[in-house]
């Protein structure tokens, strides 16, 4: 006589659910995890890209500006050199007659004051622009080193009680370059960039504003 032995039968039905309950959170969690990580980048990417953009910008006008003021600062030693040729009465090349030295005083005077409109709206210009430029990429925050409020160039002393050109002052060379720093949601996304300004000195009209990596 064979004895039949029962043996007992297995539910995996019980374990398959423990598996999908503890698998299904970690999914859930890892795309989480993904996606947040994604609007990370992407964030980031767009706060670099008005960041540059701003940058770019701004440093671009600021050499636009420079660019002005140094055609207008050798306008400024031709016109003291006819001055001094005026007042030694040496001035006798045709149509020279027409220069005497009061319109030459008031031509100097005319070109200083260009000059001076382009010393104090330029950098200011550059930074409403450069702001401008970051809010339409959704920059709200910016912060600029050196700030973008003036030049670092003052007067030469007079010439005949009448404005000299321009000149840089001692820590030119310490604003050449530019940084910029943006924030996103209260700091939490962060970004930099830095440019410089390319020039050998103000009576050159080759200055350019270069974005650097």
């Amino acid at each position: 006589m064979r004895l039949k032995v029962k043996l007992p039968s297995i539910d995996n039905h019980g374990q398959a659910v423990i598996l999908l309950v503890v698998t299904v959170p970690l999914f859930l969690i890892l795309i989480f995890k993904t996606l947040t990580f994604s609007r990370f980048i992407e964030r980031k990417i767009m706060l670099q890209n008005g960041v540059d953009a701003s940058l770019l910008t701004s440093i671009e006008i600021l050499a636009d500006g420079l660019n002005r003021l140094s055609r207008l600062n050798k306008t400024l030693v031709h016109l003291h050199g006819l001055l001094v040729l005026a007042q030694a009465g040496k001035l006798a090349s045709p149509g020279a007659g027409l220069l005497t030295e009061a319109l030459l005083r008031r031509m100097i005077q005319a070109t200083a004051l260009k000059q001076d409109i382009i010393k104090k709206s330029t950098p200011l210009f550059a930074f409403e622009k450069a702001m401008i430029i970051a809010r339409k990429n959704k920059t709200p925050h910016l912060i600029f080193t050196p700030p973008l409020f003036h030049y670092a160039i003052q007067r030469r002393p007079p010439q005949n009680g009448l404005p000299s050109p321009y000149e840089f002052l001692p820590h030119f060379s310490n604003s050449k370059n530019v940084s910029v720093r943006g924030f996103l949601y209260r700091g939490a996304t962060r970004a930099k960039a830095t440019a410089s300004l390319e020039g050998l000195s103000l009576y050159t009209t080759q200055w350019k504003g270069i974005l650097r990596e």
